[in-house]
């Protein structure tokens, strides 16, 4: 319960906040890291439609603010996958690095996005193989976080139907 409300508490009152530094009314996009994926052109417009100051703070959104929630929902999402898989765990323990999965992709991504943007600012281009490393490393985040899902969903199934036969088994006899 505490991990949930530190998440919840950092994405509502500290992640969206930052978030507002480098938002572009005009744009659909509000963060690459929220995209499945992305081609160099959605980077480069994405870079073009911000001022220097805006893609600073999107420099340092990446390189501090969502490095750190990262942290938090990983470990939120490990102490969810031990509480639920805690009756199985010596079969199941290893559920607990998939969360860590995620997280280390989301850095990956982070720091490729802050060094694409801070070349963008040096000299208005942005590295193709740097492109691609963020975009790979966006859809293998979001590939490791619905595996994270599912694996949270099986656990809350399997914790109701476990809580039904006790409560059957109590019933019959």
């Amino acid at each position: 319960m505490l991990a949930t409300s530190v998440f919840a508490a950092y994405l509502v009152f500290v992640l969206t906040n930052k978030g507002t530094a480098f938002a572009d009314a005009g744009s659909s996009v509000k963060s690459l890291g929220t995209s499945m994926g992305f081609g160099r052109a959605e980077i480069l417009a994405f870079l073009a439609a911000r001022s220097e100051p805006i893609i600073i703070a999107y420099i340092e959104f990446n390189q501090v603010w969502d490095t750190l929630f990262g942290l938090i929902y990983g470990l939120m999402y490990v102490v969810w996958v031990s509480v639920l898989f805690k009756p199985y765990s010596r079969k199941v323990g290893i559920l607990n690095l998939l969360p860590f999965g995620q997280v280390i992709f989301d850095w990956i991504e982070n720091f490729s996005l802050s060094a694409l943007s801070s070349q963008y600012l040096a000299d208005g281009s942005i590295s193709s193989s740097m492109a691609l490393l963020a975009s790979t490393s966006s859809a293998i985040k979001w590939g490791f976080s619905l595996l994270v899902y599912v694996v949270i969903l099986v656990g809350i199934v399997m914790r109701i139907v476990g809580a039904v036969k006790r409560r059957s088994q109590r019933i019959t006899r």
